[in-house]
């Protein structure tokens, strides 16, 4: 529809008005017209401008979208160990604009294609490994592993990647680890949509 409409717009442009002969030039073509059939053809041709700027417009909103988010975990405790990978699910929303992240799967979707940032930080203090991923569909981007041994230790990691709209991206503690937290929020999970592409 909108190439139609652009083609229309510049056939339309070649053409210019003959005043003293009320003729109309359509490239090389000449062609007779009245006054009164000139005078429709410039309101046709003004309606067909400004249904570009809307079509223009409308083409355009996808890039003013906003996407951030920034959740905790919500425990009270430890979560793990387990014996096998597993999604940590963070609960406690400290931000959410667009409403990209599921609290209930821990999972951000990207709502469209653009570049994105995501961060994370989790806090071990027991003596089980503090072993975490972030996750990008199925594919690991980055892992950080830390032998707490009793002390405050943070895993801490963040990328910039580029999704496709539908992507999914997620944090999974690995077989064996142990995250803990408590009020204070020490486990945060957070991404933002950098730029639409």
């Amino acid at each position: 529809m909108r190439v139609s409409v652009v083609l229309l717009l510049l056939c339309l442009s070649s053409v210019h008005l003959h005043r003293a002969v009320d003729q109309l030039v359509v490239g090389d073509e000449q062609t007779e017209f009245t006054q009164s059939q000139i005078e429709e053809l410039k309101k046709q041709y003004a309606g067909l401008e400004g249904s570009v700027d809307s079509t223009e417009l409308s083409a355009e909103e996808p890039d003013t979208a906003k996407v951030a988010f920034s959740y905790a975990s919500g425990l009270n405790g430890n979560f793990g160990p387990h014996s096998s990978d597993v999604t940590v699910v963070f609960r406690k929303k400290i931000t959410d604009v667009g409403k990209a992240f599921s609290p209930i799967t821990g999972v951000f979707t990207a709502p469209l294609r653009g570049v994105y940032y995501f961060r994370f930080n989790l806090l071990g203090i027991s003596s089980y490994w503090l072993a975490v991923c972030l996750y990008k569909n199925h594919t690991k981007i980055l892992d950080v592993t830390k032998y707490p041994k009793g002390q405050y230790k943070y895993a801490v990691g963040g990328a910039t990647l580029l999704l496709q709209k539908g992507d999914h991206v997620y944090i999974k503690l690995r077989q064996k680890s142990q995250v803990s937290d408590n009020s204070d929020n020490h486990c945060t999970f957070s991404g933002f949509l950098l730029f639409p592409m």
